[in-house]
């Protein structure tokens, strides 16, 4: 089986690390670039493009708004879902507001400083001085470069609310969430998790948005039990 991994938005292939060993006892792993696509739709289109026949898909937070889409647009050929730390819902106009913050700050020439002022809100509450946790995030998203963050931001800003496409979903699928993610709160996985009550749902305790580095350990049996799922 082809096991496709999408990154988190600002991220590498990198955000895998703790888990890419996991996956691969399972089959073909590969990682998806959306580096070059200002839209979600696009994202997904060029997945189904550069991967031929049935995919088992894995999305992280980003990765999730576009595993959700690939499986929009080719329900047929995805075999399984995993959504990690995200939701199926918009943006709130909150949320587009301090995106576009981000993205003057970005296109101000400051980079590096808005990676670094990202990382609080993506750990756990208490974990924002642990400089190991830091420089795994600086590897992973510094590599991303200004250009595609702010490609990456327009297609998050833009896409479409899926919640409704939920209830279609009948391949093998998992919701794994940190209880602590302040960058996008369990309820919306919660909220997930209603519309698929056949869904493998794991909370990874003690876990922010940046899940598979703070407790790799859960985030790998919550994956390994998916893959095992599909056979």
């Amino acid at each position: 089986m082809k096991i496709v991994l999408i990154p988190p938005l600002l991220c590498s292939p990198l955000a895998y690390a703790p888990v890419i060993d996991t996956v691969w006892r399972h089959g073909q792993v590969t990682l998806a670039d959306t580096r070059h696509d200002d839209t979600i739709a696009a994202m997904a289109e060029r997945i189904l493009q550069e991967n031929v026949g049935e995919i088992a898909v894995l999305g992280t937070s980003m990765g999730g708004y576009v595993a959700l889409e690939v499986f929009r647009q080719a329900p047929d050929r995805v075999a399984g879902l995993a959504l990690v730390s995200t939701s199926a819902r918009a943006d709130s106009l909150e949320q587009v507001q301090a995106r576009e913050r981000q993205s003057a700050l970005v296109e101000d020439g400051h980079f590096d400083a808005l990676v670094d002022a990202a990382f609080a809100g993506v750990v756990a509450a208490g974990r924002e001085s642990d400089q190991t946790l830091l420089a795994a995030w600086r590897a992973m998203t510094t590599p991303v470069g200004a250009d595609a963050f702010l490609r990456q931001q327009r297609a998050v800003v833009q896409r479409a609310d899926l919640r409704s496409l939920l209830p279609s979903i009948e391949c093998p699928t998992a919701i794994v969430h940190g209880a602590a993610d302040r960058l996008i709160p369990i309820d919306a996985a919660e909220e997930t998790a209603a519309a698929l009550p056949a869904a493998q749902f794991s909370v990874i305790e003690d876990a922010g948005h940046f899940l598979m580095q703070e407790q790799p350990d859960a985030a790998r049996a919550a994956i390994d039990d998916w893959l095992m799922s599909l056979g």
